[in-house]
């Protein structure tokens, strides 16, 4: 079971595809909250939400899931499903790849520091790369994810560099160690794509209900 199950703010488990599918598209997910670089382009991002380009996946979104277990593993996650949604508002919501619940050390409990806290991760396979740690895009899904779910400290945002093996079962190994950057909510990068990203995500929805109504007046 996912550490993120006792939130009990689950909307769809992405194991089960029917859920998914049957709120995906009525909340603002990391996906799409990723996307928002621009306050100017609201009507932009709403058109994409209506009228998705379908993609089925290629060999290194395969790869990507293939590696995912090995790399939450590294990291000491636990593997998550649950699509949950932020604690104020049910349409903006995430899937993290990972989660685990910090057991703090006796040290820590004499220095009064006596409450676990929730670790967020993000994995990522980066194909034939070598990577210093995530784009834009992917800072702003991890500023997302700490948004929607603030009883997390940290995040983990973990990457394994492949390239291309035959001796491999899965075709790919790992070019070096795996590698983790972690970030704080109060991260500057966090704290400034936050800062971007909610806003835009409220005018996103204001521009959306406004635009179902109108394809569906009753």
């Amino acid at each position: 079971m996912s550490a993120l199950a006792v939130l009990d703010r689950t909307l769809a488990d992405s194991a089960d595809r029917e859920s998914w599918l049957g709120v995906h598209d009525k909340v603002i997910g990391s996906s799409t909250a990723g996307k928002f670089a621009k306050p100017g382009s609201v009507e932009t991002y709403v058109r994409q939400i209506l009228e998705p380009r379908t993609f089925s996946g290629n060999e290194s979104t395969r790869s990507g899931n293939d590696w995912e277990p090995a790399l939450l593993t590294a990291v000491g996650a636990e593997p998550n499903t649950l699509f949950v949604h932020h604690p104020d508002n049910e349409r903006f919501a995430t899937t993290v790849d990972g989660a685990r619940w910090h057991h703090r050390l006796p040290s820590e409990f004499r220095a009064g520091k006596r409450d676990d806290f929730l670790v967020i991760t993000e994995v990522k396979t980066k194909h034939n790369k070598v990577v210093t740690g995530p784009t834009p895009y992917e800072v702003r899904q991890a500023a997302w994810h700490l948004f929607c779910l603030p009883e997390a400290v940290e995040l983990d945002w973990a990457w394994g560099e492949v390239v291309r093996d035959d001796h491999s079962p899965v075709g790919w190994r790992l070019r070096r160690p795996i590698q983790i950057i972690t970030f704080r909510r109060d991260s500057p990068e966090i704290v400034a794509a936050t800062n971007l990203i909610v806003p835009i995500a409220f005018a996103v929805l204001e521009r959306l209900d406004a635009a179902q109504l109108v394809r569906t007046p009753f």
